[in-house]
């Protein structure tokens, strides 16, 4: 758990945000990431199933160490794919053929395009590559060298070292950048630290078919042409509309179960396979090492019927994934990719994809606004987690190797708030944490131009903004409105309804949060989807680092809407969501 040190309170601001999530799950450029811990866990099946097409494959139940992760909190969406297939062919590193992508000069498929199998939801005309249909953050159908391709691209997107080596696709877990997680990872995070009773789902043991998007869950994506995914996150425990998500079902609303486990993570049951990064070999938990294990190498994999050796997908999907088809939603199930379904074992991937790991670095430092995102700016407030960190000293030794020392404004064993130095150059930065003499932590962090992110009053980085509200008069009288009211609990804050007043009046938004005053285009914002006048973000002169935004006036037609979302945008770079009420 993390600290919040008051020091960071900045007067209606709650301090710093817990990790928050973009909005609509799945859409922001690159994958949500969410931080576990390191851990011990039992692996395997826990209840005595066995599958009858490879059984024995989850036994014996066996110990397992794995180091802190970084991994996706969803699966990788069809558009987060796009901006990889449009990158990678701009930078010469895609072959297409008739249709389908391969990498340059090379035979490994990396997926099918809309062309070649209208079941793909992306299509290629020539020199682009696009979404056909509505299914924009829906998981990606996609080969595992599609999957690890990505990875790759990702981190030297993020100027990190890439995983594999595209020639043999063997992988380097030393090199800092994403790849695909390994079995035992993948397991572990489903698990989501729940082990006292180890659960049968990632939620529970209840096989309820409102919590993941499953043969049996009669979603309002159930219809139509295949793939049947639904988005990722649908399944998060509240209502949806129709008129919400347009899905091509008839029903007008549909209830959702939270299907998250302990942890945040969504899909790990139903919706799609998910690639790991393992070849698939039956027996392999009898020999597995107990610390990190690598899984088999390809020589060591299981061949299935057809001879060949194939590798391991984890989760199940929503053709066949619960308890009586079976069971392959189950957290602990394995499965070789020789039997994905549907019309094994020839069937095209749509219905497989992935969700990209990192080893996490000694220190994580984020947005002290949002806690999301995976970039920081100059001159802008940031929170790094690690261990040993009180009374710490931080140093950011930036991409052209100047050291610059932070400004700390506040420490605990785990956490500290410093404000990165406004001289730091863009790219990947070494942020190194020194206490009692000596070093207690480094870990890497991108520095962008901006990195905005919106304190909220519950200090969970969503939810309510920690904004106030002007309501200014025809008569040049000005009035303040409460954008939120909390309790003596912690997360207790909620949105009070602001009022929008007369004909003539006019209601004014200003918002807090860091990141942002490097802008050099424009900022834009929505409120419950409506285009609102920005005027900012500047810096906010009362407290370091923090910066200002103001929105408005609100228009008219808003009046009603209840707790609606503010979406705010700087240089084409989001902000965590934050929300206002409108009576």
């Amino acid at each position: 758990m993390t600290t919040r040190p008051s020091a960071l309170a900045f007067a209606v601001l709650a301090a710093v945000a817990a990790r928050a999530q973009s909005a609509p799950p799945g859409s922001s450029t690159y994958p949500e990431l969410t931080l576990l811990p390191a851990g011990q866990y039992q692996m395997g099946d826990h209840y005595g199933f066995v599958d009858p097409e490879h059984p024995s494959d989850e036994v014996p139940v066996h110990l397992v160490s794995i180091s802190s992760l970084l991994i996706g909190t969803y699966d990788v969406t069809n558009s987060q794919y796009v901006q990889f297939l449009n990158s990678a062919y701009s930078q010469g590193l895609l072959d297409v053929r008739n249709g389908l992508v391969y990498g340059k000069g090379a035979s490994d498929l990396y997926m099918d395009t809309y062309q070649v199998l209208n079941y793909s939801s992306i299509g290629w005309n020539g020199s682009t590559f696009s979404m056909v249909d509505n299914r924009a953050t829906h998981p990606v159908g996609v080969t595992w060298f599609g999957a690890a391709a990505y990875t790759n691209w990702l981190s030297q997107q993020q100027g990190l070292q890439p995983c594999y080596d595209p020639t043999t696709w063997q992988v380097d877990f030393t090199k800092s950048g994403y790849r695909l997680p390994t079995e035992a990872e993948w397991e572990y995070a489903g698990r989501g630290g729940q082990y006292n009773p180890y659960y049968i789902y990632p939620w529970g043991n209840d096989a309820d078919t409102t919590r993941a998007n499953w043969p049996e869950s009669n979603t309002p994506y159930a219809t139509g042409p295949y793939p049947w995914t639904t988005p990722v996150g649908f399944y998060n425990g509240q209502l949806h509309t129709k008129a919400e998500f347009g899905w091509p079902g008839a029903q007008t609303a549909y209830q959702t179960g939270d299907g998250s486990n302990a942890w945040g993570l969504y899909d790990m049951s139903g919706n799609n396979w998910q690639w790991v990064n393992d070849w698939y070999d039956n027996p392999y938990y009898s020999i597995s090492p107990v610390i990190n294990p690598p899984g088999p190498t390809e020589a060591q994999a299981s061949l299935m019927p057809d001879g060949q050796p194939y590798h391991g997908m984890r989760g199940g999907t929503w053709y066949n994934s619960d308890a009586g088809d079976p069971g392959h939603g189950r957290v602990s199930n394995r499965d070789p990719a020789y039997y994905r379904a549907p019309d094994n074992p020839n069937t095209p991937y749509y219905h497989v994809s992935f969700r990209v790991a990192r080893t996490a670095p000694a220190l994580t430092t984020v947005s002290a606004a949002s806690y999301a995102g995976v970039s920081v700016a100059p001159d802008s407030i940031a929170s790094a987690f690690g261990s040993g960190l009180a009374g710490g000293s931080v140093t950011v030794t930036d991409s052209t190797g100047a050291k610059l020392a932070a400004q700390v404004l506040a420490s605990a064993s785990t956490q500290i708030n410093f404000v990165m130095p406004a001289a730091t150059a863009a790219g990947q930065a070494t942020i190194t944490v020194s206490a009692a003499g000596s070093v207690a932590a480094m870990g890497t962090v991108a520095v962008t131009a901006v990195a905005p992110g919106l304190f909220s009053a519950n200090e969970d980085g969503k939810g309510v903004a920690a904004a106030t509200a002007l309501l200014a008069h025809s008569d040049g009288s000005q009035t303040s409105e409460a954008v939120f009211q909390c309790g003596s609990a912690a997360g207790s804050c909620v949105a009070t309804l602001l009022s929008l007043g007369a004909a003539s009046d006019q209601l004014y938004l200003s918002l807090f949060g860091t990141g942002m005053r490097g802008f050099k285009q424009q900022a834009v914002a929505t409120v419950g989807g409506v285009s609102v006048g920005v005027a900012g973000p500047v810096a906010q002169s009362q407290y370091v680092g923090l910066d200002q935004v103001n929105l408005g006036p609100l228009p008219r037609l808003l009046a009603g809407r209840g707790e609606i979302p503010v979406i705010l945008t700087v240089d084409g770079v989001a902000a965590n969501t934050v929300t206002v009420g409108i009576q």
